[in-house]
């Protein structure tokens, strides 16, 4: 049976979706919990679950990790530091947490995506076409 608007979840208002956003964003290194999110816009904790997958089409635990790998991929391009330092910096506990969400996420390593994505830069400025690597496009399409 079709759903009717009365019978779709309730989204987030548009300001309930901006803050809770904007604090994901600022708080990816520390730990967020839905209790603390639903805190922040006055509702309970499985109201506001319900929610913001009716929102943004992912739990909130969901939207984190992806953010999480969002941003350990632009620190990975950004920088040259360690896969440990931007683990910790991306909200996770360590870097074999970071791997394995990454690797479940885009198929291979951080270091192998690093690697990847670094020679792919390198190869237009020898004159070799541009190559597409595989699980390229998470950290596209995903600003808040």
């Amino acid at each position: 049976m079709p759903q009717t608007p009365k019978d779709s979840p309730a989204t987030l208002a548009p300001w309930q979706a901006v803050k809770v956003l904007r604090h994901i964003e600022a708080h990816l290194a520390e730990a967020l919990s839905v209790a603390e999110l639903a805190a922040l816009v006055g509702l309970s904790t499985g109201y506001f679950s319900r929610a913001f997958r009716a929102s943004h089409a992912l739990s909130p635990h969901a939207f984190i990790l992806q953010r999480r790998l969002a941003r350990a991929q632009t620190l990975m391009l950004a920088s040259s530091r360690g896969l440990s330092e931007i683990a910790l910096e991306c909200g996770f506990c360590d870097q074999p947490h970071l791997t394995k969400r990454f690797r479940g996420a885009l198929g291979m390593s951080p270091a192998a995506w690093r690697r990847g994505q670094l020679q792919a830069r390198a190869l237009p400025e020898r004159g070799f076409p541009a190559r597409r690597q595989q699980g390229a496009g998470l950290a596209q399409g995903l600003a808040v």
